[in-house]
Parts: structure tokens; C-alpha cells; sequence
């Protein structure tokens, strides 16, 4: 995202069909409202079929990136946090911040970094040499071709058990060492009250948002947090339903912690990290009055309806 921009920020034209059934195009000058509509709240307006997007020819001995998991032991995680706050994230890097555990046989909660460079190891042990100077545990970040890059996340995607995930978008002002404690801490005792969660897990992302903001004024698209930098989600995994109350309680004190350091004028969210009780402000931001006039006139008996919907 550093380097080019958002995903909508790539695409050029899209193959629509519309509540209608009909298929039209859609871009810059071809039905241009839809065109703002669909690069941030498309499933409210119309099934994407095809697409036309861009693409950066990059020669096979340059595509690489350095990443991978850094585990710092628990009495590093404030100086973890500091340091990620203080870190010059320039376009080529992006880091997130997990709280998971060591899987079996023990499940120990862990904490671990993973950092991301676009490039090769010496240029990225460079950028990331406050993060490393803390002396992680283990290091595993290594040079991986584009094909592997970010493989961490496989387990996040896996189909089956229950997920009440719940979110919230962050400025850099909210990597604050006491919340985060905080917010390991109710990790900890959540998992260790209910080993049949012990899977579950708690993300950061934290992206450098520059060229973000700068495509933002040049170009009509109605995702609205072009300048929000990190986005938290909190993932209970578990398979019986009986843990349903804990999670979501879990869930809802960390977003809680999150959101009490959040930084921001309001509440946050980015919509695939919400967990669907969020008002549709917090979601759709500053962009909401025009895109619920906009599903007025494209979707008025709101069939497209399953996430947030606007109607």
C-alpha cells in the first residue's frame, strides 16, 4: 500500500451487473457516481464480474521482500510498542503486531512482530534495526518471493469454527504501551480461562498511508480512512457455541481498550475487521450521506443487503 496506493486504488474498470441484471462498465467515465460507490461500498451496489486492474512488471530478481515472525518475551512488549510508535515507516515497510500463541502442545501466549520491506534484507535489517535492537527471542524474517508473501496470514482465512471478530482503526498516537498491556493481558486470561480458544488471536496492521492520502485527492473513491494508519481485529477461534458470551465480551473489552486510545475525532472501523454492531458512520465515515443517496438511486429495494447495508 506504501508504494502504490490502496486496492481501489488500482483498479481502472470493472465489469458491473446491477440490481437490474444488467451488465454494464463502470470507470472514471462510464457511470461515474457507481464508479465512486463501488471503490469502497461495492457489495451494496452490484456484483463485480471482471476487472481491469494494474499491473507494476517488476523483474523476478527484484521481487522480493524481506518478512517474517520477530517473538519477544513479555517484559519486551512495552519497549516493542514504543519502539513501533517511534518507527519512520517510509513507503517500502509495514509491520503488524500479533498476540497468539505457541500452538501446541503448550499454547503459550506469544508476542510477536511481524515486519515487511520491500526489498532485500540489508536494506530492510536497516529500516527495522530499532525493532530488531530490542532482542526478539526468535527471528524468522527472511528474503521470499512474491509468491510467499504474506503466508503468516494462511491460518486468519481458514474456513470453519466460530470468529466473532471485533475491530477498530487506529492513529499511531494509540501504540501506547499501557493499552497494549492491557490489551495482552486480556488476551492472556481469555485463553487461559478457555483452552478451547486457545487459537484465538489479536492483529495489528500498521501501514505507512502517504501515498494513500495523495491518491486520495486525485482520484473518486468512497473508501473513507485513507489517512487511518492501523487496523485491529480481535479473533476469537473457538468451535462450541457454548463459549459464545466470553468471546464476545472478550472481544468487545479489547475493542473497548483500543478505542480508548484511538487517537481519532470518532470511532473507526475498517468494515472487514467490524464485527456488524458498529453504526454505519464509524464504517462508511464521511462518505455515508452520499453513497446512502447513491443506493437510493441504484438499489432501491436494497437487494444487495449483507454487510452493512445502506438502505
Amino acid at each position: 500500500m506504501g508504494v502504490y496506493g490502496m486496492g481501489v486504488d488500482q483498479v481502472v474498470s470493472a465489469n458491473v451487473v446491477t440490481v437490474s441484471g444488467q451488465s454494464i462498465l463502470v470507470d472514471e467515465t462510464h457511470n461515474p457516481d457507481l464508479w465512486y460507490a463501488m471503490r469502497g461500498a461495492a457489495p451494496d451496489f452490484g456484483i463485480v464480474t471482471s476487472a481491469i486492474v494494474k499491473a507494476y512488471p517488476t523483474p523476478q530478481s527484484e521481487n522480493v521482500a524481506w518478512e517474517g515472525a520477530l517473538t519477544f518475551s513479555d517484559n519486551k512488549l512495552e519497549a516493542l510498542i514504543k519502539a513501533i510508535h517511534d518507527l519512520d515507516l517510509k513507503p517500502r515497510m509495514q509491520i503488524d503486531i500479533l498476540f497468539s500463541t505457541s500452538g501446541p502442545p503448550s499454547y503459550q501466549p506469544s508476542i510477536t512482530a511481524v515486519p515487511f520491506y520491500l526489498g532485500d534484507a540489508a536494506a530492510a535489517n536497516r529500516a527495522f534495526a530499532s525493532i530488531l535492537d530490542i532482542g526478539p527471542t526468535s527471528n524468522g524474517a527472511t528474503e521470499l518471493p512474491y509468491s510467499r508473501w504474506g503466508e503468516f496470514g494462511d491460518t486468519f482465512c481458514q474456513k470453519g469454527q466460530r470468529k466473532p471478530a471485533y475491530g477498530a482503526s487506529l492513529s499511531r498516537q494509540a501504540l501506547e504501551p499501557k493499552i497494549w498491556r492491557a490489551i495482552y493481558n486480556e488476551f492472556r486470561t481469555f485463553v487461559a480461562a478457555h483452552p478451547q480458544a486457545a487459537n484465538s488471536s489479536v492483529l495489528a496492521e500498521y501501514y505507512p498511508v502517504q501515498k494513500a492520502v495523495t491518491l486520495g485527492g486525485t482520484t473518486s473513491s468512497s473508501y473513507p480512512f485513507r489517512d487511518v494508519p492501523i487496523h485491529v481485529v480481535t479473533i476469537p477461534l473457538y468451535a462450541d457455541s457454548s463459549l459464545d458470551v466470553a468471546a464476545n465480551a472478550f472481544g468487545s473489552r479489547v475493542r473497548d481498550l483500543m478505542r480508548s486510545a484511538d487517537g481519532l475525532a470518532r470511532n473507526t472501523t475498517y468494515i472487514n475487521f467490524a464485527h456488524g454492531d458498529e453504526p454505519l458512520e464509524e464504517v462508511y465515515g464521511d462518505s455515508l450521506a452520499k453513497l446512502q443517496a447513491l443506493k437510493k438511486r441504484f438499489d432501491p429495494m436494497n437487494r444487495f443487503n449483507q454487510w452493512f447495508p445502506l438502505a
